[in-house]
């Protein structure tokens, strides 16, 4: 859902950036101290890779690279006032023709693609905190 509308906003919206790129900006937003190696694990690709295209995010002016205090081998991510705009406003977009989209489902659809929400948010959050729980419940011996 999100790839489908997103394809459609980063069409229309200037500037048009590669999947990529705003990939990379979401996961560096959502990350706290974002490191290369951080980013790279999350999108599922090389450190090279994700060095190259944060290299160009920094050119474009959308992200900042600054050394890590405790480790100067060590970058640390974060966005600029104009990466944030960028991210902030295709999101708002995303939002929109989200709405727009679906603005022709009946109540009841709407009821039932909530409930089936609620119900995958549930399972996943559920998933999330057994991964979290598991790891630890085995160093114990249980």
């Amino acid at each position: 859902m999100v790839r489908i509308v997103g394809r459609e906003v980063r069409r229309e919206y200037p500037p048009s950036l590669p999947e990529h790129q705003f990939r990379t900006l979401i996961v560096i937003r959502h990350q706290d101290r974002a490191s290369l190696s951080s980013v790279a694990e999350h999108l599922g690709t090389s450190l090279p890779a994700v060095s190259k295209v944060v290299d160009q995010l920094v050119d474009l002016g959308y992200v900042r690279r600054e050394t890590a205090p405790e480790d100067r081998r060590k970058s640390i991510l974060s966005l600029t006032d104009a990466g944030e705009a960028v991210v902030e406003i295709a999101k708002s977009q995303m939002h929109s023709k989200l709405a727009e989209r679906l603005s022709h489902l009946t109540g009841y659809e709407c009821a039932v693609l909530d409930l089936a929400m609620n119900i995958l948010r549930s399972a996943l959050v559920s998933k999330s905190r057994v991964e979290r729980v598991e790891p630890d419940s085995q160093e114990d011996g249980k």
